[in-house]
């Protein structure tokens, strides 16, 4: 009698292979923080963001044969497409690389982390939802914990209340272009929306080619390219398709734990990559930001 063999391996197997792609993908784009910040000493923001998207987009418009869409994209959803390119790679990358010229990596991964609140937010407006106890807890400790991070680097900086603003508005970017994405991502795929709205979003980046632009990228030395190399190739396209990964394996119910880790890495990452200081406003600040996400998730579940 031949042995049958169990080609499914068993779901504590599957369950423990996520979680090592999420702690790889959390490493990746928490220290993508720091890279924007080790970059930004070479490159200006706009330069910065157009190098690493010049490369992302070359990179994944190789991928295009291999990422097959459900549908052929109608001419309806091409605007919202745009949108979405528009608010990702300009208005939050850009702001991001503005927000951390001024502030510390460590920083900046923790106030992006709001991004899930302002998400429950606008879901609740959107959905003209009453707005819950619990939301208003998660946004009250949203501020404490603004206040404390800004706090935290007013001894070193006086202008890092400006970076602090930026930062926090890249990540009301973040949950805007995050929602309008998905109804994209469930009816063509997520890999073809991700490629297309990143080149999309390139194309807004082209005005900033310039004379200035080719000085600094040819001037690079080897520490500003290998960051951003990193930022193009490992935290965009290689972060994506391990975030992909996981959204195909139906692992989404672990990635909430990524929600924590990644402004965690920047935080260390900051400390022992860039000498970042570490002060008892950013410990508190930080613990407030991420008891706000949780609640915040909290709410969107019982919802």
């Amino acid at each position: 009698m031949s042995k049958i063999v169990d080609l499914n391996p068993p779901r504590s197997q599957s369950r423990a292979r996520a979680y090592v792609i999420l702690f790889s993908l959390s490493v990746i784009w928490g220290l993508a923080f720091v890279a924007i910040r080790a970059a930004g000493y070479e490159l200006s923001p706009p330069s910065l963001s157009l190098v690493r998207w010049l490369i992302a987009s070359a990179v994944f418009a190789a991928l295009l044969p291999f990422a097959r869409s459900r549908m052929r994209f109608e001419r309806r959803d091409v605007p919202r497409l745009v949108v979405v390119g528009l608010m990702n790679v300009v208005l939050y990358g850009l702001t991001l690389n503005y927000a951390e010229t001024t502030i510390s990596a460590g920083l900046a991964g923790l106030l992006v982390s709001l991004g899930p609140v302002f998400m429950v937010v606008f879901s609740v407006l959107t959905l003209k939802e009453a707005v819950g106890r619990r939301l208003i807890y998660a946004l009250l400790l949203a501020v404490l914990g603004s206040v404390l991070l800004s706090v935290s680097e007013l001894n070193v900086r006086g202008d890092s209340v400006t970076g602090s603003l930026e930062a926090i508005f890249a990540a009301l970017m973040y949950a805007g272009f995050t929602i309008l994405a998905k109804p994209l991502i469930e009816k063509y795929g997520a890999l073809p929306v991700t490629i297309w709205s990143s080149i999309a979003g390139t194309v807004f980046l082209l005005p900033f080619l310039s004379a200035e632009f080719f000085r600094q990228v040819t001037a690079l030395s080897y520490q500003g390219w290998f960051s951003v190399l990193y930022l193009s190739v490992f935290s965009t396209v290689v972060g994506y398709s391990l975030f992909y990964t996981l959204v195909g394996k139906g692992a989404v119910s672990t990635l909430s734990v990524q929600l924590y880790l990644v402004p965690i890495v920047g935080v260390v990452g900051g400390i022992l990559i860039l000498q970042e200081q570490l002060t008892i406003f950013t410990i508190l600040g930080g613990a407030a930001t991420l008891a706000a996400v949780g609640l915040a998730r909290t709410t969107a579940k019982r919802r």
